[in-house]
């Protein structure tokens, strides 16, 4: 004899039932070959139909009775739905327009509660292979891609199953038939207005007069098509992903609630053009649902597909719910975007007073711009220096060196603006003026950097305004060090917060 505490769990399915001959050959011919399950049944009246709701209701009590299941009725008022639960009183609200979307977010919503309420492991619907087929005719005219072809899933994460997603109306209808087991009709269903009614009364039965019986079988067989085809991207796109899709911690957003952040996720666009298309929006897909919490249309997939394969070393497109793909040249990045703020267009004004002028050497901290960035600016004088020895410490990435006798004081630090131009050090950018300068904006075009990322960062100028050095980029050819400088200024500058 088995012990009490090692005995297995039963296991508990929730059976939505309509009355309908669907879900009546779901319970008693599907579901009762479920030995040792215990079923429950929801069943929700919606009191469109005046009495032939209240009929639908009393046959499905009326089943659960004789089968001694538990049923659970969610019953409404005159437009009005109340939470019922074997005739204890829920909540009301309001019966929203459109009828036949927000009727069916209702049963989902209650088949759900129901389902945790009395721990069920599954959620069983009596969706039809006719079901499929109107389905994927549907898709057909919304323009789905492959994911939407493949029709209703047989299973889904939250628990939802449909058992009989591959027995067809006839069979159901010859099954109830044959044993006599009674149904209920609901005529909205050959209501043409809804989209569904009008595909299963109207398209499908000039499709098999055109095409002859089977046309449906083909059609449900396309979808069982799709559906591999379907799971041999999610697998591509998932190794893909994996191998090729980074995490790049540099640039950071805090999310609305303040608790914790968001980084940017970059890949390289040569890599991802290579591949197949459908493979290509698969990817961006699954990008999308599993990193992003966000769920792209089949347009908005073309869109971001397009940006990343053929648009502009700057395109952009928006993805959604503060996130947006961008590329930056040979790679492509999903941005998450600060909530309420707006980009800047180029050269635009930060909010600040600008220039910051600087008279001696020393260290000063330095605001730049709306969102609470510092900038260290640091001017140390030195003696005597080489050339060479100027390279060298340039070189770090950091820091310049400049002929101090040379330099008109003082210096000032602002943000870098679009029409701004510079002499480049040592001719290696050609200006394109009498005087040797050359937009900034095309040398920061030529050096690949990012259009978010030209714009408002600091720069370093003399007393007559002329550009001295744009940290990380190029310095001018003002004030150079040479064999015969005997005193050097080096300048140092970085962001602190």
């Amino acid at each position: 004899m088995t012990p009490e505490g090692c005995r297995p769990k039963q296991r508990v399915v929730v059976a939505a039932v309509s009355g309908g001959p669907d879900s009546v050959y779901l319970l008693l011919g599907e579901l009762a070959r479920e030995k040792g399950a215990r079923i429950v049944i929801g069943h929700v009246n919606y009191g469109t139909r005046g009495a032939e709701s209240v009929k639908d209701q009393r046959l499905v009590e009326k089943i659960g009775k004789k089968l001694r299941y538990e049923t659970v009725i969610l019953a409404s008022n005159q437009g009005r739905i109340a939470g019922e639960t074997n005739g204890d009183p829920g909540t009301r609200e309001d019966f929203p327009p459109g009828f036949e979307k927000k009727a069916r977010e209702i049963r989902y919503r209650f088949l759900r509660n129901l389902s945790e309420r009395v721990g069920a492991e599954a959620i069983a619907l009596a969706h039809t292979a006719d079901d499929q087929v109107e389905t994927i005719l549907m898709r057909v005219i919304e323009g789905a891609g492959i994911g939407g072809l493949k029709g209703i899933p047989r299973a889904s994460g939250d628990g939802i199953v449909r058992p009989i997603l591959n027995v067809w109306k006839e069979d159901i209808l010859d099954y109830l038939k044959k044993r006599r087991i009674p149904y209920r009709i609901d005529r909205s269903n050959v209501d043409t207005r809804f989209e569904r009614n009008w595909i299963r009364c109207v398209l499908i039965p000039l499709l098999e007069e055109r095409y002859g019986k089977a046309v449906k079988k083909r059609i449900f067989t396309l979808g069982e098509r799709f559906l591999e085809l379907d799971d041999y991207l999610e697998g591509e796109a998932g190794r893909w992903i994996r191998g090729n899709v980074k995490m790049s911690p540099g640039r950071m957003r805090k999310e609305a609630d303040g608790q914790g952040k968001k980084g940017v996720l970059v890949f390289r666009r040569k890599t991802f053009s290579a591949l197949p298309s459908v493979l290509r929006v698969k990817i961006l897909q699954r990008i999308c649902f599993d990193r992003l919490g966000i769920s792209p249309n089949e347009r908005l997939l073309k869109a971001m597909d397009g940006n990343v394969s053929s648009g502009g070393p700057s395109a952009c497109v928006t993805a959604g719910k503060g996130w947006k793909l961008a590329n930056r040249y040979e790679e492509a990045l999903f941005d998450p975007q600060e909530s309420g703020r707006g980009r800047k267009s180029e050269g635009s004004g930060s909010g600040e007073k600008f220039p910051v002028r600087i008279a001696v050497p020393g260290e000063y901290g330095i605001p730049l711009g709306r969102q609470g960035r510092i900038v260290s600016f640091a001017w140390e004088s030195r003696g005597k220096g080489t050339p060479a020895q100027a390279k060298r410490l340039a070189a770090k990435g950091d820091a310049e060196v400049f002929d101090e006798l040379d330099l008109k004081v003082p210096l000032s630090v602002r943000p870098l603006r679009a029409g701004d131009r510079i002499r480049p050090f040592g001719g290696s950018v050609g200006g394109n003026a009498r005087d040797g300068r050359k937009k900034v904006k095309e040398i920061l075009i030529d050096r690949k950097i990012p259009r978010d990322d030209r714009w408002g960062r600091p720069v370093i100028c003399d007393a007559e305004g002329a550009i001295l050095w744009i940290p990380g980029v190029l310095r001018s050819a003002l004030a150079p060090v040479t064999p015969v400088t005997r005193k050097t200024a080096i300048l140092r500058i970085r962001s602190t917060k």
